[in-house]
């Protein structure tokens, strides 16, 4: 009988080469330690997944050090995978779209890293950022807060020429204000984008604009053209202009996120309840007591041209009561919406959400603050592993 861990790596070439999904890719590297070889050696381009998975946090084992091994959660069949990422031990990451990760670490070193491939892409670390800390801090502490959130203007790799595209552009919000920066692979700093608020909580790269939201949910919008044109060693000033206006009855401490959907854009307003939130309002009665914060609800704006005469805004604020067949997923990762209808697992007119609230973990870190909201009875539904908890690196969708 034959040994399947023995099959010629030429064979498990050819099998690979007919696979149509990282999914299957991912999965087939998992059967044996010959076969993983091989996937971690193909030269094909990384592909998408084609259905989202949920990354879980660093687990660590007997004698309190990190594993090697992070699982995924596969959507599609709600399974749990685990990979030997050794690439990953100790660093915080961030999903990223295009099947990347961005990670930083206690070396202070931020990276592009696709699993899959293991293709790493070195960035400028963090000590080349124009804005530190007024006091010196920990690495521990920096690897954990320093990066708020991430976004590529395109996949990082060059498909023809086998190496990092230098017209990727990777926007930062970052530091203790949560400013906006960006940085191109092959540079040596990062450079700020100039701008008229801070406090930014969210970014999202959409017909070649960078457009960024801030706490008060002001949207803000930066050209890419101007970031290509600007380079490290001249004295060119990029900002960014703001592009709509704050919505009526928002509040600071609800988490805001902007999310490219169906040709437009949308301002997704998250909602939290718990010991360590009070608006002191009706939303308190949702709230189960047991819980220092939990998600209780999810409101949706969609940005529409503003044709107002003598706005300064281009956009106004229309309400989205339905997402129709579209699946959305906010966290430590890109915003990202998607057709539920071509991926497995999707449900439709959802919000598809994991915990990004790290300036309230809790003793055991965070990550259990997650589920999937409906936006037609507006209930939250818990399906995915939820014990999966870390001060650093939480669960995060894996797109």
């Amino acid at each position: 009988m034959c040994n399947w861990a023995d099959l010629p790596h030429l064979i498990l070439y050819e099998i690979i080469c007919r696979l149509s999904f990282f999914d299957d890719i991912f999965i087939f590297g998992v059967v044996c330690k010959s076969w993983q070889s091989v996937v971690n050696s193909f030269e094909k381009p990384p592909l998408p997944p084609k259905c989202p998975w949920i990354m879980l946090a660093e687990e660590r084992e007997q004698g309190n050090k990190e594993s090697q091994t992070r699982g995924f959660f596969n959507l599609s069949d709600a399974k749990t995978y685990d990979f030997n990422l050794p690439e990953l031990v100790g660093r915080k990451c961030f999903g990223i779209s295009f099947g990347w990760l961005l990670t930083i670490g206690t070396d202070l070193q931020i990276n592009l890293f696709h699993p899959f491939s293991k293709h790493l892409i070195s960035l400028p670390p963090q000590p080349t950022f124009c804005r530190q800390f007024p006091y010196e801090m920990e690495p521990e502490d920096l690897r954990s807060i320093f990066v708020f959130k991430c976004v590529l203007s395109r996949s990082p790799w060059n498909s023809e020429t086998h190496q990092y595209d230098p017209d990727c552009i990777i926007m930062e919000i970052y530091g203790e204000v949560r400013t906006l920066a960006f940085t191109r692979p092959g540079y040596k700093a990062w450079i700020d984008i100039e701008s008229p608020t801070q406090c930014y909580d969210d970014i999202a790269f959409y017909k070649g604009i960078f457009y960024a939201v801030d706490v008060h949910g002001e949207v803000f919008a930066c050209c890419s053209d101007e970031l290509l044109a600007c380079r490290i060693d001249d004295n060119q000033k990029v900002g960014a202009t703001v592009v709509a206006p704050r919505p009526k009855g928002t509040r600071d401490v609800i988490k805001k996120y902007i999310v490219e959907s169906s040709g437009g854009l949308l301002l997704v307003s998250r909602v939290r309840g718990g010991h360590l939130y009070s608006y002191g309002d009706e939303d308190q009665e949702e709230v189960i007591d047991n819980d220092p914060y939990v998600t209780i609800g999810f409101t949706v704006l969609k940005l529409k041209r503003c044709t107002q005469a003598g706005s300064k805004y281009k956009y106004k604020y229309v309400k989205v009561h339905s997402l129709g067949d579209r699946a959305l997923f906010v966290g430590n990762n890109s915003s990202v919406s998607l057709s539920a209808s071509s991926f497995n697992g999707c449900k439709a007119n959802c919000i598809n959400f994991t915990d990004d609230n790290f300036e309230f973990y809790g003793a055991n870190g965070g990550g259990y603050d997650m589920g999937v909201f409906s936006m037609e009875d507006r209930d939250t539904s818990m399906p995915y592993p939820v014990e999966s908890l870390s001060y650093f690196s939480t669960p995060l969708w894996y797109i």
